[in-house]
């Protein structure tokens, strides 16, 4: 099965499930958690001059960048988690924020097929993400604000 195949096929599975949470059983107190990016690869360093690197190096600077911003949309979700009235608020926040990450994969994979086999691929994915972050943050922020506003 293609790449965005398996990521439009898992984003249809977290919007099924959301659906279904609307009528499900509470969770005891202190089960949900705020939800954290983990990523799948180990990030290569970023090294040499923006205007002289490597696609190696490309990709590690992305990376670089894409764990920056994955710490904080961390750091937004578990404010915003926090200051959310309920259970069901918060599962419908988890369960958005997994619907993201799943668009998040699915487009940048995409985007990167145009290179599908070649060392530029991994580069573009990465580059991507941390751009697809980037604009999630400021999203963030305004959902921050408010929630807070409340």
């Amino acid at each position: 099965m293609h790449r965005f195949s398996l990521a439009a096929a898992a984003s249809a599975m977290v919007l099924l499930m959301t659906a279904a949470e609307g009528g499900a059983t509470r969770v005891p107190a202190g089960a949900l958690k705020p939800p954290v990016i983990r990523e799948s690869f180990t990030p290569l360093p970023c090294s040499g001059t923006p205007s002289n690197r490597t696609t190696v190096q490309q990709e590690g600077c992305a990376e670089q960048r894409i764990v920056k911003t994955d710490m904080t949309i961390d750091t937004l979700n578990k404010a915003i988690f926090a200051k959310l009235g309920d259970d069901l608020a918060r599962r419908r926040f988890n369960a958005g924020h997994r619907a993201w990450l799943a668009y998040r994969s699915a487009y940048c994979l995409s985007l990167s097929d145009v290179f599908e086999g070649g060392s530029q691929a991994p580069v573009l994915d990465a580059q991507c993400a941390g751009r697809i972050n980037s604009q999630h943050i400021k999203d963030l922020r305004g959902f921050a604000g408010d929630v807070g506003a409340r």
